[in-house]
């Protein structure tokens, strides 16, 4: 499996949001996903109990899961969703298992600080300094007239980090939460603009697969990859 590692320590910052759209992607291009929700509020799990049965299928993977249902359906991809107060041996191990880490960040100082701290954590990681496992910086529900969008852009500048995308303050992110979908299960004509802006973040993801794939990094197994009951949810 490729693995997506979605994670920063502040709470709201759009974690679930971006996990559960690129799930969406992923499986609309009949990809077979999984999503780990490690988040205490359980956000992506309720999200998959809503999805409608007739939309391309995503497994929940959490301790009730069925492995050998899950070795049956043998996904491609695993998006971890995190949640915020992920202790330093949780991240270590989670980054020992990532191909890629997406930082989505709210356009507020409070996160911006809290970030900050964050990524000088992951670029301490092995992982993260050997280059196994990409960063790329989001930034979640941004307005680009606004001040603060200004004053995000400034922080991904410093960061040094490539920015994958903004996702845009939309009412459709909600919307698409409380009916179990995504951007791309939605009608062309609700999500055009949407879909436009995910492009980079598409792309990205495409690029880290294939660098994986050029540097020989292996794929997590099922069978050997992140047991939900070894990551403590605080």
């Amino acid at each position: 499996m490729f693995t997506i590692l979605v994670a920063n320590p502040k709470g709201g910052a759009g974690k679930s949001t971006l996990s559960t759209n690129i799930a969406g992607m992923l499986a609309s291009t009949k990809q077979r996903v999984v999503i780990m929700d490690l988040d205490k509020q359980q956000s992506a799990t309720n999200w998959l109990s809503r999805r409608p049965g007739m939309l391309p299928k995503i497994m929940s993977w959490n301790e009730q899961t069925d492995m050998e249902e899950l070795r049956t359906f043998a996904p491609q991809w695993m998006v971890i969703d995190t949640h915020a107060r992920l202790r330093r041996a949780d991240r270590t191990y989670l980054l020992s298992r990532a191909n890629c880490v997406l930082v989505p960040v709210n356009p507020s100082v409070f996160d911006i600080e809290a970030t900050a701290k964050f990524l000088i954590k992951l670029h301490a990681d092995p992982n993260v300094q050997s280059g196994k496992v990409a960063i790329g910086m989001v930034g979640s529900r941004t307005d680009s007239r606004t001040r603060m969008a200004q004053e995000l852009n400034n922080f991904f500048k410093r960061s040094g980090l490539p920015v994958v995308m903004f996702v845009p303050d939309s009412v459709v992110y909600p919307q698409c939460a409380r009916d179990g979908v995504s951007i791309y299960d939605l009608p062309a004509s609700r999500t055009e603009n949407q879909i436009e802006a995910w492009l980079p973040l598409v792309n990205w993801i495409r690029e880290q697969l294939n660098r994986s794939r050029t540097a020989g990094v292996p794929e997590t197994a099922v069978d050997v990859a992140v047991q939900p009951g070894v990551v403590q949810i605080a």
